[in-house]
């Protein structure tokens, strides 16, 4: 039987400092981070406003009049111009994810100490890579506002889901953010609600875990859903909305959870029925 004791006062320092060692600032390297974000994104924006704006100059694609004081068939010619315009942009911006993408490495699998004395892995910063091409691809500056589109729909979804991720055999009306493509794989039939986020890791006090999450065919996930590293959905199961289902967590088949953290509520209705069937 374990013992219970009494909690630290936390305003004797003698005890914190005795019982807690003091872990790294690691204030410097976050705002490293913030400003590799900002340059990754910056390029991406530039890269494609430039080569979208000089293809169309090649192309001789602008009006011979400017918009200001058009008249109505005039402006019209500017919209369908600058509708083709942002298509490009969005072309190229998709494209440019996959470039980029190509010239990181996929981090590996496994436990990664984050701890006092350890060293940053190469994984991780690989991870860590990954992850500002996620969020560029997720919250793409204007007029990227069709970049979901464009990595939905082919042909560019072939090369996204080849190079980039996830590995999805299935289409969403509302992408799911999801941090970790690379180690994402989503079946047949599976509907994902809106504002859910989808992990390929998890991280502790000393660790950072990277572990792949499998989501089988036929499963039902709810809006603003979070599935952590290693989750294990399988077949014809549904998850709550709102769920928050911890690490490395097998959810059954046709199994209902919910909740925070999630757990089982019941089955799906009609899955014995199927089953039989």
């Amino acid at each position: 039987m374990t013992s219970l004791e009494t909690p630290a006062d936390p305003t004797d320092t003698s005890t914190n400092e005795t019982t807690r060692p003091r872990r790294r600032d690691t204030r410097r390297a976050l705002q490293a981070v913030v400003a590799l974000d900002v340059v990754v994104r910056l390029a991406l924006w530039g890269g494609a406003l430039a080569l979208t704006t000089g293809a169309f100059t090649a192309l001789d694609a602008w009006p011979a009049r400017g918009p200001i004081g058009a008249d109505l068939r005039q402006a019209a010619a500017w919209a369908w111009c600058l509708a083709g315009w942002v298509i490009l942009f969005n072309v190229i911006y998709v494209a440019e994810l996959v470039v980029v993408r190509l010239l990181v490495p996929t981090p590996k699998e496994g436990r990664y100490p984050t701890g006092d004395g350890a060293r940053p892995h190469r994984q991780l910063l690989w991870a860590l890579l990954v992850g500002l091409l996620s969020k560029a691809r997720y919250f793409a500056p204007f007029p990227g506002f069709l970049v979901f589109h464009i990595a939905n729909l082919p042909p560019m979804v072939w090369l996204m889901r080849a190079v980039f991720g996830p590995k999805s055999r299935s289409c969403y009306f509302g992408e799911p953010k999801i941090i970790d493509p690379s180690f994402v794989e989503i079946g047949r039939n599976v509907i994902i609600g809106i504002n859910t986020t989808i992990a390929g890791h998890y991280q502790t006090q000393d660790a950072v875990v990277i572990k792949r999450t499998i989501i089988e065919d036929d499963v039902l996930i709810g809006g603003h859903a979070g599935i952590a590293g290693g989750v294990h959905p399988k077949a014809g199961c549904m998850i709550g909305a709102g769920a928050i289902v911890l690490p490395e967590t097998v959810v059954g088949p046709n199994e209902f959870w919910a909740g925070v953290p999630a757990k089982r509520i019941g089955m799906v209705r009609g899955a014995d029925h199927n089953d039989a069937a």
